[in-house]
């Protein structure tokens, strides 16, 4: 008998799916304050600013301690960043370059790290200032590190059916193409 506003549970099966299954995930905020490169051979004139660009950013993990008894551990990755350095004058070019910088840390996180699980460290933002100080040029970086730890399970679950795709949106052409283009001539407009 149906309720009146409650629609009948749909029919579904139950299956097993193999999937990765997310034991832990968090963010890190990490800054690396005076990263210094010597100028050398560079004189960057008065009021000659610094561009600093980010090439790469990466993190693996390198090390793990045995988990307690709650399935938690120090998870350690070695965090490398390389970076280029451009000294430019008051007009905006570049007087020095530094290319193929690089520095490297570790960061010890706690996560849910059972035994057979795996864990996949992103920087997904990365930022970096410089000032010139004396004969050097020291920098900020400002990383944001998204951690996982995961493992390939098989899982028992409810399911409605497959999934079938919905028709994709289209793509509004860009002018001068039309489409469609007039097909007709225009009507006459009646005279009364």
């Amino acid at each position: 008998m149906e309720t009146e506003g409650l629609r009948p549970f749909p029919p579904f099966e139950t299956v097993c799916i193999e999937v990765p299954k997310v034991y832990d995930f968090c963010f890190q905020a990490e800054r690396r304050e005076n990263v210094c490169t010597p100028l050398g051979q560079c004189c960057p004139p008065e009021g000659a600013t610094v561009n600093c660009i980010i090439n790469s950013a990466v993190c693996s993990e390198v090390g793990r301690s045995t988990p307690d008894k709650t399935g938690r551990a120090n998870v350690t990755f070695a965090v490398t960043v390389t970076y280029t350095l451009q000294v430019l004058d008051a007009g905006g070019m570049i007087v020095c370059e530094f290319e193929d910088l690089m520095f490297s840390f570790t960061k010890t996180v706690v996560l849910c790290a059972p035994v057979g699980t795996f864990t996949n460290c992103e920087i997904v933002s990365s930022a970096c200032t410089c000032l010139i100080l004396g004969n050097q040029i020291c920098c900020t970086f400002d990383l944001c590190l998204v951690i996982q730890s995961l493992a390939i399970v098989k899982l028992l679950i409810p399911s409605f059916g497959f999934c079938t795709p919905a028709m994709c949106e289209q793509v509004s052409p860009q002018p001068p193409f039309v489409c469609p283009p007039t097909l007709f001539p225009p009507q006459c407009k009646p005279l009364c």
